[in-house]
């Protein structure tokens, strides 16, 4: 189910960035759609590296 959840992240990701492709000037609305992505991307990235935990003594 994780791995579902990670394409379907993704590709929404992708769609986000595509829509804000299409949009000309810089604007708040194109900022929210680039930064939704990156979120996107960063947050299903996070869910699959694992926590390296070093003990180091």
């Amino acid at each position: 189910m994780k791995i579902v959840g990670a394409i379907v992240s993704l590709c929404l990701a992708f769609y986000l960035f595509f829509q804000a492709n299409n949009m000309s000037g810089v604007g708040l609305e194109r900022f929210g759609y680039i930064a939704a992505g990156v979120i996107l991307i960063v947050a299903t990235i996070f869910v699959f590296i694992p926590m390296n935990k070093d003990k180091q003594e």
